[in-house]
């Protein structure tokens, strides 16, 4: 051992010596809300590099991003980098393979006659594949419109972009084995058909096969983000955030409690716009 000494562990410190939890209420609005990306580019070699993922976080913004609210997946497809791109896709999942169908050709890869035909610009395929939403937040169109800044920054307008109207996160209730019927399938069809108007609020139309696409069209979604930031520019929440520390360095911190005041006018805004 050379004479070394084994420093002792490190104690943690009495709990009446530790930083009690420290808690702050913050009026939040859209423009107190920060978007993060993050994506993976793998080098090895023989690696399918045509489907890109991008995970990008909703943050309330705190000297950065702050306490994560929601989170979008989103693939990003180069059919010019792949043979097939509908076989790419089911590498990656059956649900991106069966809008990678809608799409393109299962047989040849190329995207369908008719869409590349009414594309404005043409560029990459990107299909919005899940969004989640912490449910306080729900029910006013934020994760739409903020999905839709993310499409717009990703996709410059160009290309196709896709999703499949289906429940917004893994936890949201599923009938129980053995109870599909005819019931079940017309209230999922109605959900499916609440959240295409939702998306079609963006400007997403039905393809097929339960696809739905971007309206083709340069200004499209520039225009319809537009539309969604007037209409929510006056909405307010009051969020309580909480965080721990240790010799000032936070260690975590999270969002405890929101409620929604009425809204106010915005001092910048004259006119509006109706939607809820």
């Amino acid at each position: 051992m050379n004479g070394a000494r084994i420093p002792p562990p490190v104690q943690a410190p009495p709990a009446e010596h530790q930083a009690a939890p420290c808690t702050w209420v913050q009026t939040v609005g859209i423009d107190d809300i920060i978007l993060s990306y993050s994506s993976e580019h793998w080098l090895g070699p023989g690696h399918d590099d045509s489907v890109q993922r991008w995970d990008i976080g909703m943050h309330f913004k705190d000297e950065g991003p702050g306490p994560c609210f929601g989170t979008i997946e989103l693939y990003v497809v180069d059919h010019w980098r792949s043979p097939n791109v509908v076989q790419s896709l089911d590498a990656v999942s059956v649900d991106l393979c069966e809008i990678g169908t809608a799409l393109y050709d299962p047989e040849l890869g190329d995207l369908r006659d008719e869409l590349h035909e009414d594309l404005a610009l043409p560029g990459k395929t990107t299909i919005v594949d899940r969004v989640r939403m912490d449910r306080r937040f729900r029910g006013q169109g934020l994760g739409v419109y903020l999905t839709g800044l993310a499409l717009d920054h990703l996709s410059h307008g160009a290309g196709v972009i896709a999703l499949f109207p289906g429940p917004l996160d893994d936890n949201a209730p599923m009938p129980p084995p053995g109870s599909w019927g005819e019931v079940d399938e017309a209230a999922l069809a109605a959900a499916r058909a609440r959240l295409g108007r939702a998306w079609s609020r963006l400007g997403f139309e039905h393809y097929r096969d339960g696809t739905w696409i971007l309206a083709p069209g340069m200004r499209t979604l520039h225009d319809a983000l537009c539309h969604e930031q007037q209409r929510l520019q006056d909405h307010r929440w009051n969020v309580t955030f909480t965080d721990v520390s240790t010799s000032g360095a936070v260690i975590s911190a999270g969002i405890d409690k929101v409620t929604m005041p009425k809204s106010a006018p915005h001092p910048l805004r004259s006119g509006g716009i109706e939607g809820s």
